[in-house]
Parts: structure tokens; C-alpha cells; sequence
């Protein structure tokens, strides 16, 4: 008989959809049935509904919001109840939230995936112990709690979060969506790329630092954005003002991220904290050499000038030094992406990932 497993997410577009995508695309129909509830925003209604998984959109905002969150946790009880399934699979610290909520008293299984915990963002002390508290709660209504790194574990194990409950399975790629890696545009340009959200956490707002300290040594540079989000205007904003509209190309969000970073030279990781940095692997799958700050799990997956290069901190000027390293050979790109190639090959398979996780959920069920 097939487990039943209903999905919850609150993000609509992100890290967390691109999981889910390569989860619905590789798991074993003959096992699982999946269902899911979500916003209505964003791309993840798409990615579902593409691969045959019936979507409920429900109303869920990023931001604590008492009224519209009770409207949720009301909205996603009725659904548990007459979805009726084996699991109940969290993804995110919001969903994570209103889901545990709705299921208290049901006899469903819950799993929660957090993607990044909500106390490893920058915040004040105050609020990392209050974000700390209440996982520590809500982990005693939590069957299985999965860590998508070593770094994620660990932080969890900081902050008391009951080791008996958790579980590390690391994320993972389809390597074979980037075995095209070379430039299909942009060729007379050396391009610096970057994909992700606009918000906080993914920290855009550093690419126009960046630029403004390599423009001068790289007059052809390119900086290749991929993503949207709540930043969008304040960022072109500031592009404008110093002037760079001409070295920033703006694709927006996009259905096909390996087309897009195929057309990168150098690819960045300048977020401010991660669970585990899956676009890192997207960024080696494809041979593009990854200059990137050690948050979360990007120090687990990058050994600095082995398979990628590791910055100390948010400094323009050493971002500048390696971007031009690389361009000009003083650090062997091919050595680099080819052993990048390898290590994400072996270590972040998305079949060895599905294998383990259906392994626990068929175990759990």
C-alpha cells in the first residue's frame, strides 16, 4: 500500500521550492503519494501541479501575523483531516510552525525539515533564544526532525534540540539538468554570477561592492543576477545611483536555472546565513568555479582552493582579489571546477538522497 504524505510550505519561490521540485521529480510513485498545501504566489503551485501533485493554496505570510496565522493553522487542520495522511512533511521554519500546530492531537506522523534554522539568522540574542525556545516546544509534537547539513545538526544541538529526534540528510542536485556548462550568450563579457533570492538572507545588496571594486580592474565584468524578492527595488535602486546599470543583466526568476548559470564564469555565495547552500552545488555540477562565504553548510560542501574558494568574511576587496585570480589563471579554474565536478557527483547525489529519506519515511509510517 502507498504512504500518503502531505507536504506543507510556506515559501512560494526559493531554496525551498527547487527542494521540493527535485524531490517530486525522483521520488517512487509506487511507494508515495504526494499532496501538498502552499501559498498561492510564487512559482511552487507550478512545480507541483507539473509533475502530477494536487496543490491546496492556502493563505501563509513569512511574518508573524497572529489573525492570518490562526486563519492558516484553521485552514490547514480541515485539510490534514480530510487529506487523512501517513505524514505530514514540514519544509521551513513557518511551516514548520503552523503545521506541528494544526496536527496537535491528530495521530498523522510529522516531519519537519527546517531548510535553515530560524535562530542561525542574523538577529539580535534576544530573538535567536526565543526562535531556540520555540523549536525546543515544538520538537516534543515532531516525529523526525531532518538536518539538510553537518552545520545544521550542529547549531541544533546548540540550541537543545532533542537529539533523539534528528536525523542528517545532507541535500542534494540532479547533476544531470547541468551537464551543459558553457556560455550560450554574453561571450564578449566575463560574468560573475549569482542565483537567488533577493532578500536579506542572500545578501544582493553586497554584489554592488563587489562591483564597485572590480569594475575598475574587469571594465568587461557582468554581474548576472538570477532571482526576485522583496529587495528587488531597493537593489535596482542602488545600482542606479552608482551607476552600473550597464554591468548588471537582471533575469529575474527563473524555470531554468542551469541554462542561466551556464552563461556565468564565476559564480558567488555572499549569503549572510544558510542550512546548507544547495545552489553551491548547482554552481559545481555545471563547472562554474564558486567564490563563497563559509555560512552554514557552504564550509561543509567548499575546501577552499580544492574544489571552490572560501572568503573570511564580507569584504569587497577579497572578493575582488579571487574574481581576478581566477580570470587571469593565478588559481587553476580547471582544477578547481573539475574536482568541484567530482566531489558534488559523489557526495550530493539526489538519488542517494531520496533513497535515504524514503528509507526513513517508510520506516516512520
Amino acid at each position: 500500500m502507498r504512504r500518503k504524505i502531505l507536504h506543507i510550505s510556506q515559501a512560494p519561490i526559493g531554496g525551498v521550492v527547487e527542494y521540493l521540485k527535485l524531490y517530486f521529480n525522483n521520488y517512487d510513485q509506487e511507494l508515495f503519494d504526494q499532496e501538498l498545501i502552499c501559498p498561492s504566489e510564487g512559482n511552487i503551485t507550478d512545480v507541483a501541479r507539473a509533475n502530477g501533485i494536487k496543490a491546496n493554496n492556502i493563505n501563509m505570510v513569512r511574518e508573524i501575523s497572529p489573525l492570518t496565522d490562526l486563519k492558516s493553522i484553521i485552514e490547514i487542520r480541515g485539510i490534514i483531516k480530510e487529506v487523512n495522511p501517513d505524514i505530514i512533511y514540514l519544509h521551513s521554519s513557518k511551516a514548520g510552525a503552523l503545521g506541528r500546530i494544526a496536527a496537535l492531537g491528530l495521530s498523522n506522523k510529522v516531519v519537519y525539515n527546517a531548510h535553515g534554522w530560524s535562530f542561525t539568522i542574523k538577529t539580535s540574542n534576544i530573538k535567536k533564544c526565543i526562535y531556540g525556545k520555540i523549536e525546543r516546544v515544538l520538537a516534543h509534537f515532531t516525529d523526525l526532525i531532518i538536518n539538510v547539513s553537518k552545520d545544521e545538526y550542529e547549531q541544533a544541538l546548540t540550541y537543545k534540540i532533542p537529539k533523539e529526534k534528528m536525523i542528517t540528510v545532507t541535500n542534494a542536485i540532479d547533476v544531470d539538468l547541468y551537464k551543459k556548462h558553457s556560455k550560450s550568450k554574453f561571450f564578449e563579457k566575463f560574468v560573475i554570477g549569482f542565483v537567488g533570492r533577493l532578500d536579506e538572507q542572500k545578501n544582493p545588496m553586497f554584489l554592488i561592492d563587489i562591483a564597485l571594486e572590480i569594475i575598475p580592474k574587469i571594465p568587461n565584468a557582468l554581474f548576472y543576477v538570477v532571482g526576485d524578492g522583496d529587495l528587488k527595488k531597493e537593489f535596482t535602486e542602488k545600482i542606479n545611483q552608482n551607476q552600473l546599470n550597464q554591468y548588471f543583466h537582471m533575469a529575474g526568476w527563473s524555470s531554468n536555472v542551469a541554462e542561466e548559470i551556464c552563461n556565468f564564469d564565476v559564480a558567488l555565495m555572499i549569503s549572510k546565513w544558510e542550512g546548507f547552500g544547495l545552489v553551491v552545488c548547482e554552481y559545481m555540477a555545471a563547472r562554474k568555479p564558486v567564490i563563497g562565504v563559509p555560512v552554514g553548510g557552504v564550509k561543509n560542501i567548499i575546501n577552499h582552493k580544492k574544489n571552490g574558494i572560501l572568503v573570511s568574511g564580507y569584504n569587497p576587496s577579497e572578493f575582488s582579489e579571487y574574481i581576478l585570480e581566477l580570470k587571469e589563471g593565478d588559481i587553476s579554474k580547471d582544477i578547481i571546477t573539475n574536482q568541484a565536478y567530482i566531489d558534488v557527483t559523489e557526495k550530493y547525489s539526489i538519488k542517494a538522497m531520496m533513497a535515504k529519506q524514503e528509507k526513513l519515511l517508510l520506516d516512520l509510517s
